[in-house]
């Protein structure tokens, strides 16, 4: 049986033939990604902490003028593309451009205008809220496209016009109307929450020979009106389902707002449907009313196929938060879904901060990882690991070789984390056992991100501890390699400069500095690297090196750059003040000022 260890193993490149790299290289894109979790963070990156940019973007005052004056042009193709792009600019943040509406309404009453045109000033009025032109707006729809009634009338219900109203209900009442146009004044007299238009909804929800979209439309609808008789109309339904088999569905729908007694008794019944969707949807809005409404109910919740009836089912157990809340929980943790999972793994923790819970949440955890069903595994380390549970770092070392990636990767990221000085022997075994020359033609090169991720873990947990025996084997990964493009080559400069704090090594220095220099040549030294390697040059105290350090302290200041700057400061007491806030010049609009380029950053 071949060792789950060689599957994860990597050799850095010796004298490998050119050939068998591009072939590595080739298998690697080609093969799927794997998604590690996003809590498995890297400390090299938060050590030293350097701010972050902030973005914001300006929009030159003349911008506004200019697209007034294109409004006011008689070209057709003109004037549309200045309504689509006040309604973009809008968008994008850019403030004032509120006052283009009146332009904006008077091109409506115009002869003859294109449909381009008219859409395109349609779709700007809305997009700026301009309230005042509904009456414009709705005179448009005279004899215009679906198109266009699809785009201003749910404007239209917002803004609570009530003259169309009566052309909604109209539609309702006539046989004639075709279903997309009937479709939409229903969604629309919902949203506009006309009473007076709920039996005429009522009726359409129980017409069997309607269309299920038209249905589901008109039960939604009928919600948002939510008059007294949706309940009764609502059990009416579901007492037909022998005879309507969506009829429970579509009650459900009904009860989207209802909250009393009665509609916590139906939907309680609804919960238990067969059809998943229907007691998912059920379940849901009692947890909305109260979440103790689904106490009962969370183990046929559990056994759901439908992921939003489980994490309904776990969220009620979250509210609870007891004892025996946290023991059923934590069979979520091996969910299929993985936001279900991450969401109970996040609960836990949060769990374990009260005392109380704390030590069955760990007792319950710990179950899950001493198995070996890979999803629960991954999620239980984080758990123990978040925890800051140090008895689990044995059974962290056992799962190094794990078959699954994102377990092999947990394992090693929470041994970093939990810092138990007696698991680094067995931690730099494996570390050595991933770096060897293990290069043949059978190697799988979609397991190169795996290998990367645990190496940078491993080697960051190594500069942490101060693992001076660690430093031969990480300084292999300072030059630089076709192989090593991820965290592993970075997380070993950060490591090595950390063993070397305060202690002055010349030709290692020199070596880093190359690193640093390296922006000119045809595949140029990765950034993280560049930024490793100023920062250990400056814990180094190298002096040697302050004139590369000084070459790459640049105005707008980069990683790397960032790092020059640190490490002077750190190395002669310069400091550099730095603007942290990126201006973006918004351009790229079909007319701009001259002088404005299509996109001008500071």
């Amino acid at each position: 049986m071949t060792d789950p260890a060689q599957r994860f193993r990597v050799a850095l490149p010796r004298s490998v033939p050119w050939s068998l790299v591009a072939a590595m290289v080739v298998t690697a894109l080609c093969g799927r990604s794997i998604a590690f979790d996003e809590r498995i963070d890297n400390i090299m990156y938060h050590d030293p902490e350097f701010p972050e940019f902030v973005s914001r973007a300006e929009f030159s005052s003349d911008l506004m003028p200019l697209w007034v004056q294109a409004l006011a042009r008689p070209e057709s193709e003109l004037q549309r593309m200045a309504a689509d792009t006040i309604a973009i600019a809008h968008r994008s943040g850019m403030d004032g451009l509120g006052e283009t509406a009146d332009k904006l309404i008077a091109i409506l009453g115009q002869d003859q205008l294109e449909p381009s045109v008219r859409r395109a000033v349609a779709s700007s009025l809305i997009a700026l809220d301009a309230r005042q032109a509904a009456k414009a707006l709705a005179e448009t729809l005279d004899g215009g496209s679906l198109e266009l009634a699809r785009l201003i009338e749910p404007a239209l219900a917002r803004w609570e016009y009530e003259p169309i109203q009566e052309t909604w209900r109209k539609r309702l009442a006539d046989p004639e109307t075709e279903r997309l146009r009937l479709q939409l004044a229903v969604r629309c007299l919902g949203i506009a929450k006309d009473t007076s238009a709920f039996p005429a909804l009522d009726e359409i929800v129980k017409d069997t020979n309607a269309e299920v979209p038209l249905r589901l439309a008109a039960a939604r609808a009928a919600a948002e009106i939510n008059r007294s008789d949706v309940i009764t109309a609502a059990n009416e339904l579901a007492s037909n389902e022998g005879d309507q088999p969506t009829a429970s569905f579509f009650a459900v729908a009904l009860l989207a707002l209802q909250s009393d007694s009665k509609a916590i008794s139906l939907l309680a019944r609804l919960a238990n449907h067969e059809s998943q969707v229907v007691s998912g949807l059920a379940l849901r809005r009692l947890f909305e009313i109260d979440p103790a409404n689904v106490y009962a109910l969370v183990d046929s919740a559990l056994r759901s196929t439908d992921v939003n009836a489980r994490r309904v089912g776990c969220e009620a157990l979250v509210h609870k938060a007891d004892a025996e809340s946290i023991e059923r929980l934590s069979s979520s943790l091996d969910d299929t879904n993985p936001r279900l999972r991450r969401y109970v793994s996040n609960s836990l923790i949060r769990l374990a901060m009260q005392p109380s819970l704390r030590e069955k949440v760990i007792q319950t955890t710990s179950d899950v990882v001493s198995r070996d069903a890979w999803r629960g595994l991954e999620q239980g380390v984080i758990i123990l690991v978040m925890l800051d549970h140090k008895p689990s770092a044995s059974r962290l070392l056992e799962l190094l070789t794990h078959r699954r990636p994102e377990v092999a990767v947990a394992a090693s990221w929470g041994l970093r984390k939990l810092a138990v000085p007696e698991t680094i022997p067995a931690m730099f075994a494996h570390a050595e056992s991933q770096t060897e020359l293990v290069v043949d033609t059978t190697y799988d090169g979609r397991y190169l991100g795996v290998i990367d991720a645990q190496l940078s873990q491993l080697f960051q947990a190594f500069g942490e501890l101060g693992y001076k025996s660690a430093e031969s084997l990480m300084r292999q990964f300072i030059p630089k390699t076709l192989l090593y493009s991820g965290d592993a080559r970075p997380a070993a400069v950060w490591a090595i400069g950390k063993l070397n704090e305060g202690v002055l090594d010349e030709p290692l220095a020199s070596q880093l500095a190359a690193r640093l220099a390296d922006v000119l040549s045809m595949m140029p030294e990765v950034e993280q690297v560049r930024r490793m390697s100023a920062i250990a040059i400056g814990r180094m105290n190298a002096e040697s090196q302050i004139k590369v350090l000084r070459e790459f302290v640049i105005e707008a200041p980069s990683p790397a750059g960032l790092a020059c700057a640190w490490s002077l400061e750190r190395m002669t007491g310069e400091t550099r003040e730095y603007s942290f806030e990126h201006v973006i010049y918004a351009g790229g609009w079909f007319l701009a000022p001259y002088g404005i380029r299509p996109t001008e950053t500071d």
